[in-house]
């Protein structure tokens, strides 16, 4: 038989980091079992509680081969939660075109392959083994190729960063996108951690299993296919037209391209409507994790607990914007992921064990549409961002950086000349670069987040600028995710419709399932 534990929590004193696996004797001494009395554990859920101590709590489906007596009100018989799985469609069109292999494009080339659409699959940037290998060259020479970098290419943007796979998506799909991943070879943790990570060392191999499993499903992938237009024909988007001018027509068209399609985008404005949208921008500030370890868990780091996280909000009122944290890597990197030459801007990168010297996470606050007078306008405004902070790092793809006391203060100041960024920093004045609005709204959550993390301020370092951290534009579209222009649908992050990895996994997957069905 098998119950739920709905609430079993462990000191995470002197316990082991891989005290998941080792959790039976625990179980069965808190429900006053003999410890074979439990054949079986199942996590459904951990986290932990900082309250009163350490903690790991859990939630847990226990099995037994007997009948269990049932101590209070946190033990039961378990009610096994909803799985999803992707409904097995047989009638869709034959080889529609996916345009771009971000988690959105992915997942959408998933759904139509495992539904025998043979998708063909088209990326401006490359495999994951070259964008690696690309990445290597990149660092050692400072020459950005403008179609393999950190934004474009096989995974898109989150292919080389933390992999954070927590969100605020209550979509039914998001626990068949986690399971994937794991399928894929991601942590079975992903599975019940409150707060899951792949890590970018993993997302590199999960990347490349999901490809190869599309495409034994029939799917085909063309990497170095730069889109540069849609093809219209009697009023219907009947194909693509690539930049080498090769035209492909298909039934039907997804655009996935995400943040690094801007050029694109652009172009498909003139065949669908698009609006303008609340988006946001942001600095990253590094700390050593020491700081955070010790400030989080009122003490040294325990083996149990990994690098500490945080995620702060600051609420002002007043004529201020909100701030929060953002894309929080604990023991992780800074990488410019710019995919334009001449263009800086930062993204946060952690391995899956986080065992780096420093933590950093973006500030973000968020830019009305009610400001912004036009999407040329708002495209004009993040490029003269990006190149102003590649300028100021002198030309070579190395960030500016400025303490937060400094910034502050108002004066040049840096302190440490490591805070664990890929291409480095030199001195630099963040508090100009941000400008009014962002400038503002940062002194003021830096006063609040000092108050809540003590030592904020004075461990901090301002790195670079985040100009777009999510899209200014909305691709308008309807309940079936079709564009104004027939048969050119749209999903993730780049179109404005969703906010992260699984988001936008869940919005290509709904995507490609409203294909199959048109």
């Amino acid at each position: 038989m098998e119950y739920l534990f709905e609430h079993f929590s462990v000191d995470v004193s002197g316990v082991p980091r891989d005290i998941d696996f080792h959790l039976t004797d625990l179980i069965a001494r808190e429900l006053r079992l003999p410890a074979d009395a439990i054949s079986h554990y199942r996590i459904l859920n951990r986290s932990i509680d900082s309250r009163k101590g350490l903690r790991l709590v859990y939630k847990i489906v226990v099995s037994s081969p007997r009948e269990l007596p049932l101590p209070d009100a946190s033990f039961a018989l378990a009610q096994f939660e909803r799985t999803i799985d992707l409904p097995q469609e047989t009638h869709s069109p034959r080889h529609p075109v996916v345009i771009g292999t971000g988690p959105a494009g992915i997942f959408a080339a998933l759904a139509l392959a495992q539904a025998g659409a043979a998708p063909l699959i088209l990326d401006r940037g490359f495999e994951m083994e070259r964008r690696a290998a690309d990445q290597k060259k990149f660092l050692a020479s400072r020459e950005l190729d403008a179609d393999s970098n950190l934004l474009i290419g096989e995974g898109g943007a989150g292919a080389f960063s933390d992999g954070k796979l927590y969100t605020g998506t209550r979509d039914p799909f998001s626990r068949f996108v986690i399971r994937t991943l794991v399928e894929m070879g991601a942590a079975p943790e992903l599975l019940y951690r409150a707060r899951p990570h792949v890590g970018s060392d993993r997302l590199y191999h999960v990347g490349i299993a999901l490809r190869k499993k599309i495409e034994s499903l029939g799917g085909v992938f063309r990497f170095g296919a730069n889109v540069g237009d849609f093809l219209v024909r009697d009023g219907k988007c009947a194909g693509v037209k690539l930049v080498s001018g090769e035209t492909i027509e298909a039934p039907q068209i997804l655009f996935a391209a995400g943040l690094g399609g801007r050029e694109l985008l652009q172009n498909l404005r003139r065949v669908a409507a698009c609006e303008l949208k609340p988006f946001q921008t942001g600095c990253r500030i590094a700390h050593f994790q020491e700081l955070i370890d010790r400030r989080q868990y009122h003490g040294s780091r325990l083996e149990a607990l990994g690098a500490a996280e945080y995620h702060l909000v600051d609420r002002p009122g007043g004529n201020r914007a909100q701030v929060s944290s953002f894309c929080m890597c604990p023991g992780g990197r800074i990488v410019n992921a710019s995919a334009w030459c001449g263009h800086s801007a930062t993204n946060g990168v952690s391995d899956y064990a986080r065992s780096g010297n420093f933590a950093n996470s973006c500030l973000i606050a968020t830019i009305l549409p009610e400001t912004i007078s036009s999407i040329d306008d708002v495209f004009a405004w993040i490029s003269r961002q990006e190149a102003a902070v590649f300028a100021a790092g002198g030309g070579d793809y190395t960030f500016p950086a400025q303490d937060a006391a400094s910034f502050l203060a108002r004066k040049e100041g840096l302190s440490h000349r490591d805070c664990g960024v890929e291409t480095g920093i030199v001195s630099g004045r963040i508090d100009q670069l941000c400008g009014d609005f962002l400038g503002r709204a940062l002194a003021s959550a830096l006063k609040d987040f000092d108050r809540k993390i003590p030592g904020f301020i004075r461990g901090g370092t301002l790195v670079g600028l985040e100009p777009a951290v999510s899209s200014p534009v909305r691709v308008v579209r309807d309940a079936k995710y079709m564009t104004t222009l027939p048969g050119l649908f749209a999903a993730g992050e780049g179109v404005g419709a969703a906010g992260g990895i699984v988001s936008a996994a869940c919005d290509g997957i709904r995507a490609a399932l409203s294909m199959i069905r048109a």
